[in-house]
């Protein structure tokens, strides 16, 4: 098939998923396409790089950053906050709600005091409250769990269909090539194979959680039939993506979290969840020192024991001068004279960690460590009241239940992704959906006369 005829099809095909769910009600407000752009950004590539495929990004770089990105990104935060600003957000109740969260956020702006480039880290973090907002967005729509669905699915629709033609059909654009062995990397809509890994991990578990919460509520057997399939062809997408991505720890993840979904649609897991969870963690712990599961695992998988690289990046990065209270500041330990010591050492070039626990430490120290720690505490207790209040059929929908069960499955699964990978920073794919499933927003409905708080006893009683 000619790729301009692959690509019109492609087109087509997005256009008209895009028509059928604005039929659907409820509708959701026309404010989800502003975290819907920036997610179309994230889980692809930058404006600039759309703009110029193939430009080398030096270390001035990444220290200046681009003047274009940077008009976009402020144009969809001014949007935003035009939006929250608009909707009154009790922010006193949020911020209660989210104690850990909001002292996470507090520290990294306090870390920009001890910064070497200060004003580099102040606007990272400002970048880092443009991802709250947009998941406040999503979380004060008049249907919230509509409008996850809705961004998800939307941003899904054109993702997912485009990195296969572009792999298929513009390898320009969707393949690249190792500088060493010159094998072929499939990167699809984004810039590296980790990168769609993100991609697949999002959908692939939420597709995976819509398939197992579908039907229960719904009143349209018709219109759920057809949802089936569309679930069905995505899926399948994924998995395709998957064999030519070759991203073990994108596939891990789904893997668990499918698992953890799977296991959430029995009662007796979900009244015993906590317990569970302790458990699987002895039991994996008590295998690791019994007879070494990873040592074993990671050579099944295809990968080396240093994995690839990543092990003597770790070493090496530990062995830097860093404090190890405070860390470098907030977003900072990747700039300047540290950078250009790690890319004279390794010839990758890495911008990241590759793990997530030692890129917070090098940037944050042991008193942001903890406090993650206390994120990830939080966001467990928010997502295990959640579950427990969709099971009531009397006050939720299958969205909420399906949007329940992906906020649980994700969670162990971006808990382990971070293992490999650094994603818990500012405007990251994967911390931004972090962050829309764990949120603890303030209950609330709608009156004409405007929003009107509830008690959250009154919700729970």
């Amino acid at each position: 098939m000619p790729p301009s005829v692959a690509l019109l099809l492609t087109i087509l095909f997005i256009f008209y998923l895009f028509w059928r769910d604005s039929r659907q009600q409820p509708k959701a407000s026309s404010a989800v396409w502003i975290p819907c752009v920036l997610i179309l950004i994230l889980g692809s590539r930058s404006v600039s790089q759309w703009l110029n495929p193939g430009t080398f990004q030096s270390s001035d770089d990444l220290l200046e950053g681009s003047p274009l990105d940077r008009a976009v990104f402020v144009g969809l935060i001014a949007a935003g906050w035009l939006v929250l600003w608009r909707r009154q957000i009790p922010w006193r109740e949020l911020i209660r709600n989210n104690g850990w969260l909001a002292l996470f956020f507090l520290y990294c702006a306090v870390s920009i005091l001890w910064s070497d480039f200060p004003f580099v880290a102040f606007k990272r973090w400002i970048k880092g409250l443009g991802g709250l907002m947009m998941a406040l967005i999503l979380l004060s729509d008049h249907e919230p769990a509509k409008a996850v669905e809705t961004l998800i699915k939307r941003c899904a629709y054109v993702l997912i269909p485009l990195s296969i033609v572009f792999i298929k059909y513009y390898p320009s654009l969707g393949r690249g090539y190792d500088d060493w062995s010159g094998a072929a990397l499939y990167t699809g809509v984004t810039t590296n194979k980790n990168l769609l890994g993100y991609l697949l991990l999002v959908f692939g578990l939420f597709f995976v959680c819509a398939m197992l919460g579908k039907g229960a509520r719904d009143r349209d057997s018709g219109r759920r039939r057809t949802d089936v399939v569309i679930v069905l062809m995505f899926l399948l997408m994924i998995c395709w993506l998957f064999t030519m991505a070759d991203s073990k720890t994108a596939l891990i993840g789904v893997i668990v979290g499918g698992l953890t979904a799977l296991g959430l649609g029995f009662a007796g897991v979900r009244k015993y969840l906590g317990t569970y969870v302790v458990a699987g963690i002895l039991v994996c712990a008590a295998l690791q020192v019994s007879v070494n599961v990873t040592g074993e695992l990671i050579p099944s998988l295809g990968r080396n024991a240093t994995l690839t690289g990543r092990t003597e990046l770790w070493q090496f990065l530990l062995g830097m001068t860093v404090n190890p209270l405070i860390g470098a500041g907030f977003e900072s330990f990747w700039l300047g004279a540290r950078l250009n010591q790690v890319w004279a050492q390794f010839q990758f070039q890495p911008n990241q960690a590759h793990n997530g626990y030692i890129e917070i430490y090098l940037n944050l120290g042991w008193v942001g460590l903890c406090l993650l720690g206390g994120v990830l505490w939080a966001a467990y207790k928010t997502l295990r009241t959640r579950l427990t209040l969709s099971a009531d059929p009397g006050r939720t929908t299958s969205r909420d239940v399906v949007l329940a069960t992906f906020g649980m499955a994700f969670l162990p699964a971006y808990i382990l992704f971070n293992v490999t990978e650094a994603t818990v920073q500012p405007l990251n794919l994967l911390f931004l959906i972090f962050l829309i499933v764990t949120i603890e927003y303030p209950e609330v409905h709608r009156h004409p006369s405007g929003i009107v708080r509830r008690s959250r006893m009154a919700m729970r009683s």
